[in-house]
């Protein structure tokens, strides 16, 4: 894989060298979060074990790769691992080994999980990640391309050694394949995926929803039974429930991102808001229902979108109060 990196530069793991201590240490953080009794606590200093360098995230991922491996016999281990009395609050190994949270697991941490916690489990499951305000462009082979949008976790797609699509764990991406009908590429997100071979398409996965915008060639969608095809200019949405219909879509709104823009049209400026707080660190509040519902249009550059805070003082008469730790409040 070749990358070209726009910020916060993160060397592919599959390069580096993992020394004996990183390898042992990391399977030591396997035994302990599939062991059923891992905490929250557990979870943060794992992230910052991982965060600690490249080779920390990649010994960690190797060894979660060589646990999933051991296949029955590792289950049963799991299963009595699982059997054995739990302290509150814990995480099921689902949420550190496949990116979704067990249910009575999810509950508890949905209890105790301090402020932007929930963001870091999926890249626990990812192959690659960019972090908050990072951008990074990723050769995945001579044919496949992929453009990772902030706060985005990616894990690689496999069969026989042979890549052949990746699972939208969480963020945003945009793909462009040049393959052949016989190797079609693939974009797991949610209940669903995207398939397509000469095509460039963006699939967004955020809040258990999905969309999927084509911007050239073909793409096609399935979700529980159901299929659609997409053609230059359309765009569908897709979560566990339901498969949108297919709609017309500005493509250059949807993809200025890609340049270092983001476009509001007419947007509600509590859109405005969460879209915002994707990029910066930090957070911005409406304090206010009403001003929540106005509406916002303008251009603004990823690199400098508290340029976007005088606009809504100037055009939506809104007051504007920053705080220390990237905290705005909107009122």
């Amino acid at each position: 894989m070749v990358e070209r990196m726009k910020a916060a530069p993160e060397p592919l793991k599959t390069t580096l060298k993992i020394p004996h201590t990183l390898r042992r240490d990391a399977h030591a953080w396997v035994r302990r979060l599939t062991s059923g009794e891992a905490t929250v606590a557990d979870a943060q200093a794992l992230k910052r074990w991982c965060d600690t360098s490249d080779a920390h995230a990649a010994a960690f991922a190797e060894a979660r790769q060589l646990w999933k491996d051991f296949g029955p016999a590792g289950e049963a281990v799991r299963r009595r691992q699982a059997a054995r009395t739990r302290r509150a609050p814990t995480l099921g190994r689902r949420a550190f080994l496949g990116g979704a949270f067990a249910t009575a697991a999810g509950a508890a941490v949905a209890v105790v999980a301090p402020a932007g916690l929930w963001g870091a489990f999926p890249s626990l499951a990812a192959d690659l990640r960019t972090k908050t305000g990072e951008q990074r462009q990723v050769a995945l082979a001579s044919d496949v391309t992929i453009d990772m949008n902030t706060h985005t976790s990616v894990a690689l797609r496999r069969d026989a050694g042979a890549l052949h699509g990746v699972d939208l764990l969480d963020g945003e991406i945009a793909i462009n394949s040049t393959r052949g009908v016989a190797q079609p590429f693939v974009v797991a997100a949610g209940p669903g995926r995207a398939i397509a071979t000469q095509a460039s398409f963006e699939v967004r996965n955020l809040d258990a929803h999905v969309c999927v915008t084509c911007v050239s060639g073909d793409v096609r969608v399935e979700v529980g039974g159901r299929s659609l095809t997409l053609t230059a200019n359309q765009q569908v949405t897709y979560d566990k429930h339901a498969l949108g219909a297919v709609a017309q879509t500005d493509v250059a709104t949807a993809s200025a991102w890609r340049s270092g823009v983001l476009v509001f049209r007419q947007t509600p400026l509590s859109d405005v808001v969460s879209e915002i707080n994707r990029y910066r660190p930090g957070h911005v509040l409406v304090m206010d229902d009403k001003l929540a519902r106005s509406r916002l249009n303008g251009r603004f550059r990823i690199d400098r979108l508290d340029t976007v805070f005088a606009q809504i003082r100037e055009v939506l008469g809104a007051s504007v109060t920053e705080l220390p730790g990237g905290i705005v409040l909107l009122g």
